[in-house]
């Protein structure tokens, strides 16, 4: 699979496009000089205790207070509330069993403490004190003495090698975990890496003469940090249209992985690079209320307050030939769920949408069917790196999802694309496309509201002029004045209707 990094740096901010195979699959942002981001630590001071949720509040500097659950405390916050205090606390009154926060912290208790999640909605940052220092592949954990390893590390001869190496040169109070990546390294650069990461810990504990609350330890950029957790052979090219930055980009590359260097590309051309790229395209296509799929289907999403919903419609299957036999509908069926449930996997990543999403496929009466659908979601959801859990189908063909979201929601007005001309301009193409690849079609019209069948023939070369240069077909455009704006029907030769769309 072939991955392109695609970065447009503004003003203020810095936007990150994923690439893989050409398909836009996820969208960051970077804004400067933000506060409360994932992974940054802080000197805190708690506030007060919830009893009832076992919890405390946490003032860190944000207006509604953060959040420390008991289970977040880890079993190494006796050792790290000495160092801060430097009063002795006994040392087993941190156990598993013993679920009562009020046992070890207290109000105006200074406490190290790090963002898991970032304040959203009206909701504050959320916490741990299980602090960790993250490296390309080494984690290292403060005031704990545990080595542990990936089990995606499968051969046990090179586990044995790593776990007796870094036992060796890992200094007293410090954990570590080895990362995947990690295997196969050789000793000088996981050697070099851990002192990079002790050092990083060191500038962070200068800090704590600071008055808290204070940030005692920020994590990378954003760029940065999703290199150091991605980078693989896949990714083959990073092209950005900012000189200082790609000259960043290039240096942090080559600490932590030299021979990958040479995939940075200056981009300096006239034509804005997310529309160079065609992401500014897919956005306009992919990002609206109604998604495309390739068969003609679609799916509808939809966002409430508690949670996501998304609905599988056939499209083009309501056009299926009427003679086809009972075996061939639920084939084509089957078909049209697994392309959708590609489509959403997708879409879960694109918008970073979590919590609760539930999903209606449209009904599948064979439970193998049920089963290959189940199978196909996990395996496109391996990609994903956010925490998520998927319930099967059940009887009614309702899929469930709980997906876990560290940051806010991209800030994007999907309705700007839905509702744009750009938009529906592009959304007929990529049906357009889909129908012109099957060479069965022949003689393709599309049915079309007047004024859109005016702007799509005006001008030299007109659009419909354009679609002939790229497609080699001559598609007829016929003005219906009957018809809503966004309605259309595509018919072929034989008067069949291909695909059809009303809203």
């Amino acid at each position: 699979m072939i991955k392109e990094l695609i970065i447009n740096a503004e003003e203020q901010k810095v936007k990150i496009a994923l690439l893989e195979e050409g398909k836009l699959f996820e969208l960051h942002q970077e804004i400067f000089n933000k506060k409360f981001s994932v992974g940054d630590v802080y000197l805190g001071i708690v506030k007060k205790i919830l009893y009832g949720l076992n919890a405390a509040i946490i003032d860190i500097g944000h207006y509604k207070g953060a959040f420390l659950h008991y289970n977040d405390l880890g079993l190494q916050i006796n050792k790290m509330l000495n160092f801060i205090s430097n009063n002795r606390i006994k040392k087993e009154f941190f156990d598993e069993k013993k679920i009562f926060i009020d046992k070890i912290l207290h109000p105006g208790q200074k406490i190290l403490v790090q963002i898991t999640k970032e304040p959203i909605s009206n909701k504050g940052p959320k916490l741990t004190a299980k602090i960790c220092i993250p490296g390309r592949n080494l984690v290292l954990i403060p005031f704990s003495e545990k080595i542990s390893i990936s089990h995606k590390i499968k051969n046990t001869k090179e586990k044995n090698r790593l776990l007796s190496y870094i036992r060796k040169i890992t200094p007293n109070e410090f954990g570590i975990i080895i990362r995947t990546v990690a295997s196969n390294k050789i000793e000088k650069i996981l050697n070099e890496e851990l002192i990079s990461l002790i050092r990083k810990w060191e500038k962070t504990l200068d800090n704590l003469i600071k008055l808290p609350p204070v940030r005692v330890f920020s994590e990378s950029r954003k760029i940065f940090c999703l290199l150091r957790d991605t980078l693989n052979d896949d990714l083959k090219f990073i092209y950005c249209n900012n000189s200082l930055l790609c000259k960043e980009i290039h240096s942090y590359l080559s600490l932590i992985a030299p021979k990958k260097t040479s995939i940075i590309k200056y981009y300096k051309g006239n034509i804005p690079i997310f529309k160079k790229y065609g992401i500014e395209k897919q956005m306009q296509i992919f990002l609206g209320k109604n998604v495309p799929l390739e068969n003609g289907a679609y799916i509808i999403i939809e966002h409430t307050e508690a949670l996501h919903v998304i609905d599988v419609n056939s499209g083009i299957s309501n056009h299926i030939k009427k003679n086809c036999t009972e075996s061939e509908r639920i084939d084509h069926i089957f078909k049209v769920n697994l392309l959708a449930a590609t489509e959403i996997t997708r879409q879960l990543r694109l918008r970073d949408m979590g919590g609760i999403i539930v999903v209606d496929f449209i009904d599948m009466s064979e439970p193998i069917h049920r089963k290959k659908l189940y199978e196909h979601l996990k395996k496109k959801m391996k990609n994903d790196r956010a925490k998520h859990q998927i319930l099967p189908p059940n009887k009614f063909g309702l899929v469930q999802f709980t997906r876990h979201r560290v940051r806010p929601e991209l800030k994007i007005n999907h309705n700007k694309y839905q509702y744009a001309p750009a938009y529906y301009i592009h959304y007929i193409e990529f049906i357009l496309e889909t129908i012109i690849k099957n060479k069965k079609n022949k003689g393709i019209q599309l049915h079309i509201h007047s004024f859109v069948s005016a702007f799509l023939k005006k001008g030299f070369p007109s659009i419909q002029q354009k679609w002939l240069l790229k497609y080699k077909k001559w598609i007829k455009i016929i003005p219906r004045d009957t018809f809503e704006y966004t309605e259309y029907k595509i018919i072929n030769k034989n008067h069949e209707i291909i695909s059809s769309f009303f809203h």
